[in-house]
């Protein structure tokens, strides 16, 4: 079941035009070419609130970029912001949309893991932030490959993201953690690198609600190309465990427990449906047509199911065969 308390449709955030410079002199942006992000407000809870792309697809001249979600946090002295979108572009349309709701500033930003899609929003927000926190692998993926997310959103993009500024995470989550800020407690929990290396979510306790990142998807398929299959697999029950009321993933639409659930059934099965095509010594392109039919039950909740199992499969099936050994 889908949990959606309240949508706050607020007025289009960028024209076509560009945007003038006394609008951006805070951004570090001196112009940009203009785009209308649809961006709602969508109320998670009473403190809570997630910026949801209507976009399934990868960054295109159609969404702008926009592909991704992002989550905000109020608190009583500024918001904490969950991802930041993949552009500095698409961080001041959120900027925006987060002004619509208060106008407490962007103080904390955490960047859940290094696909730009989450992170190259961040210097939209650099006349207010205070602290940027990412884990340590993430941090390092940042630095060392920060600049080909650049050039190649603006490439699948023809141009809308632009030349956004690489502002890096400068606090560093080695493990497990608790962020006190302000008077918010947020549990840092680290994936253990189910779906990228150094995914990380945030936990709100109070409010029950999880700010899942990448590593829950709750209707489109999710990538499994930079992941640990195994690891991600493990992760999953402690999050279910959780019992969370909300649930905000890094690409498709707000959910709860619910999505967890759903989520470790269909990577179960892919797991199981690849383990079975090794075992009777199938190579990754001959048990294709196999695990497809194991996960059609899947594909009508999952779009682009089959286009990303033709492209994610060879690199499962090399994890999952050298459990074997």
């Amino acid at each position: 079941m889908k949990r959606i308390l309240k949508q706050i449709t607020i007025p289009k955030l960028i024209s076509k035009l560009a945007i003038g410079v006394g609008l951006l002199a805070g951004s570090g942006l001196a112009s940009v070419v203009g785009f209308d992000y649809p961006m709602h407000v969508e109320k998670v809870s009473e403190r809570v609130f997630a910026l949801v792309t209507p976009s399934r697809e990868l960054p295109n001249p159609e969404n702008g970029g926009w592909n991704s979600n992002m989550a905000f946090v109020v608190a009583k002295d500024g918001v904490l912001l969950f991802d930041s979108g993949s552009s500095e572009a698409i961080g001041l349309a959120a900027k925006r949309a987060i002004r619509s709701i208060t106008d407490k500033p962007v103080r904390w930003i955490v960047n859940s893991h290094a696909h730009g899609d989450h992170w190259l929003g961040n210097a939209a927000f650099s006349d207010t932030v205070e602290t940027i926190i990412a884990s340590a692998p993430v941090a390092e993926l940042i630095a060392n490959d920060g600049a080909r997310w650049v050039t190649l959103f603006n490439d699948m993009t023809g141009g809308i993201t632009q030349r956004s500024e690489i502002k890096a995470p400068n606090k560093i989550i080695h493990k497990d953690d608790i962020l006190n800020i302000s008077d918010l407690n947020v549990e840092l929990i680290l994936s253990g690198g189910g779906h990228s290396p150094g995914d990380l979510m945030a936990w709100l306790p109070e409010e029950r609600v999880l700010l899942a990142g990448d590593v829950i998807y709750s209707d489109r398929m999710p990538s499994t190309n930079a992941g640990d299959l195994a690891r991600w697999l493990e992760i999953l029950p402690r999050l279910e465990a959780l019992d969370p009321i909300a649930v905000v993933p890094g690409h498709g639409s707000v959910t709860d427990k619910e999505g967890i659930t759903q989520l470790l059934s269909l990577l179960s099965a892919l797991w199981q449906s690849v383990e079975d095509g090794i075992e009777k010594g199938l190579s990754d392109f001959e048990m294709l047509p196999k695990v497809s039919e194991a996960l059609e039950p899947f594909k009508s909740r999952y779009p682009g199911l089959e286009e990303k199992l033709r492209r994610d499969l060879s690199h499962v099936y090399l994890q999952i065969e050298a459990t074997t050994f």
